[in-house]
C-alpha cells in the first residue's frame, strides 16, 4: 500500500494537470498490483511450507492477521476509488454535454413567410400519446401529477392550489403556448407552462424583446424516456416561432424571479436535457433566506456608517412628507416606471429607507410587504450613478432591518445573482438556500420574414 500511495502521489505531484479520473484509474491499477504482490508472496510462503523450509506456525505468524488487514484495506480503497471514478465520469459527461450545448446550439429551421394563425396549434405526438393545448380543466390533474412527480418535496394542498390558480390567471401566463401530454385514455401524463411579458408587446419596438419563458416542464415518472418532455418542448417552441418570438428561456427571467427562478443547479438530468436540445446557460440565480431575530450588525459596517456620516452622508427611514423630494430624486435617476415607483412611495413610505448626501436623496432601499408567513424581502436597492461603489449599499442593507423590525417580520427571502449572494447579502444575515440556472435558445427570425418586419414597423 505504501507503493500504491507513493505511485499516486508521485504522478499527481509531477503532473498537477492530471484529471481526477486518471488518478482514480491509477489508484485502481496500483491496488490491483498490491493485491497481486500479496498473492505472490503468499504463494511463495505456501510453497516454502510444502518444501519444509517454513513451519506452519511461522507461516501463520507472518501471513495471518497482517495479510488479512492488508487485503481488507486494499479492498476498501479499491471500492472507494471505483465509486469515485463512477461519479467523476458521470460529472465529466454532464459538463461535456453542457459545454457542447453552449458551443454548438442546434440550428433551427427558418420561419416560413406564410402567416399561421395561433389558434391552430401544431400537431405533436409522442410514444405514449399526443400533445394537446392547455385548457382550464387540466389544472387539477397537473397539480396531482406534480405531487406524484415531486415525491419528497412539499405537496400541493389547497393553499398551493389557490396560488396556482392565481398564477394561471396572471397576464404573464401564455395559455395558448402551454400544453399537456395526454395518454390514449385522456389522462394527463405531462405538461409545459409558458410565460410571456405582455407589456413588451404594447411598447412598439420592444416587441422584439418579448421572449417565451418555460415556467414548468413536468412528466409523469412512469412515462419518462418516451419523448413526452421533448414533444412538450417542441410544442412550446413551435408556438414561439409562430408568434415570431426572438428567443425562448427554460427557467426564469429577471422579470419573474418570484415565479420561475430557473432549473435547480443540482438537477443534472434536466440541465443535460435542455443542453442537448440546443439551450445554453444564460444566467444563475440564488435563493437566499434570513432569520431576523438575533441579527447583529457587523462591526465593519458600523465603522463604515460612521465614516460615511463624516463625509456628509445620512441615513433615515422615509417619511410621508418626503414625497416631493423623492419625486425630484426620480427625475435625476435613470430608473424605469418612475410614476409607478412614486405611487408606491406615497402609498407606503414606511417600506423605504433613504440615503442622503448634503441633504439630497442619492439612493434608497425598498423592502417588500410581509406575507402570510411573516416574511419580507427586498424589492429594489438603487443609487445615483455618481454614488455607486462608495459602500452605501451595505449600510442600507443593514438599515432595512429597522424596517423589518417595525413591520414585525420574522425572516426574509430574496433572489439575487451568485456574486451578490457570496459577498453582499451575507452581511445582512442572508444565506444561500438554492442556486438555479436559466437556459436560453435563440429562435429563427429574420428581416425576410414579412410578419416580423410588420411587427417591427
Amino acid at each position: 500500500m505504501c507503493l500504491r500511495f507513493l505511485l499516486t502521489s508521485h504522478f499527481l505531484l509531477r503532473y498537477p494537470h492530471m484529471r481526477l479520473k486518471h488518478a482514480l484509474i491509477l489508484t485502481l491499477v496500483a491496488g490491483g498490483l498490491a493485491a497481486a504482490l500479496l498473492a505472490i508472496d503468499l504463494d511463495r510462503r505456501m510453497a516454502a511450507l510444502v518444501a519444509g523450509d517454513l513451519t506452519q506456525a511461522q507461516v501463520l505468524a507472518h501471513a495471518g492477521t497482517p495479510y488479512l488487514l492488508a487485503l481488507g484495506a486494499v479492498g476498501v480503497l479499491n471500492l472507494a476509488a471505483l465509486l469515485l471514478l463512477t461519479f467523476a465520469l458521470s460529472e465529466e459527461r454532464t459538463r461535456a454535454i453542457l459545454r457542447q450545448g453552449q458551443r454548438e446550439p442546434r440550428k433551427n429551421p427558418p420561419v416560413p413567410e406564410t402567416k399561421v394563425e395561433a389558434s391552430a396549434p401544431p400537431a405533436v405526438v409522442w410514444t405514449g400519446g399526443t400533445v394537446a393545448a392547455w385548457r382550464a380543466e387540466h389544472a387539477g390533474p397537473f397539480l396531482e401529477l406534480w405531487n406524484r412527480a415531486c415525491a419528497g418535496l412539499p405537496q400541493a394542498g389547497s393553499k398551493e392550489r389557490a396560488q396556482f390558480d392565481k398564477f394561471l390567471a396572471a397576464p404573464e401566463f401564455d395559455v395558448e403556448s402551454s400544453a399537456v401530454a395526454l395518454a390514449p385514455d385522456g389522462s394527463v401524463r405531462g405538461g409545459v407552462l409558458v410565460l410571456r411579458y405582455p407589456s413588451f408587446e404594447d411598447d412598439g419596438f420592444w416587441w422584439l424583446e418579448s421572449p417565451a419563458v418555460i415556467a414548468a416542464l413536468l412528466v409523469d415518472p412512469e412515462r419518462r424516456r418516451k419523448g413526452a418532455g421533448r414533444a412538450l418542448l417542441q410544442f412550446a417552441e413551435s408556438m414561439a416561432r409562430r408568434r415570431r418570438r426572438p428567443r425562448i428561456f427554460a427557467g426564469g427571467l429577471e422579470n419573474f424571479p418570484h415565479l420561475v427562478p430557473g432549473i435547480p443547479e443540482q438537477d443534472h438530468a434536466l440541465r443535460v436535457f435542455f443542453a442537448s436540445l440546443g439551450y445554453g446557460e444564460v444566467r444563475r440565480t440564488c435563493h437566499m433566506e434570513a432569520e431576523f431575530e438575533g441579527y447583529v450588525v457587523p462591526q465593519e459596517l458600523v465603522e463604515r456608517e460612521q465614516s460615511l456620516k463624516e463625509k456628509g452622508f445620512s441615513f433615515a427611514a422615509a417619511q410621508r412628507d418626503d414625497g416631493k423630494e423623492f419625486e425630484t430624486f426620480l427625475e435625476r435617476s435613470n430608473l424605469d416606471r418612475k410614476p409607478r415607483r412614486l405611487e408606491k412611495f406615497i402609498a407606503e413610505p414606511d417600506r423605504f429607507y433613504l440615503a442622503r448626501h448634503d441633504g439630497r436623496i442619492v439612493g434608497f432601499i425598498h423592502v417588500s410587504a410581509k406575507d402570510e408567513q411573516s416574511r419580507s424581502g427586498i424589492n429594489l436597492i438603487y443609487f445615483l450613478r455618481d454614488y455607486r461603489g462608495a459602500g452605501l449599499g451595505s449600510v442600507l442593507l443593514v438599515k432595512a432591518h429597522e424596517l423589518w423590525k417595525a413591520m414585525a417580520a420574522r425572516g426574509g427571502t430574496i433572489w439575487t445573482y451568485p456574486e451578490a449572494a457570496a459577498r453582499f447579502y451575507p452581511r445582512a444575515g442572508f444565506k444561500t438556500v438554492q442556486e438555479w440556472v436559466c437556459y436560453g435558445k435563440d429562435l429563427a427570425h429574420s428581416w425576410n420574414d414579412s410578419e416580423f418586419v410588420k411587427r417591427w414597423r
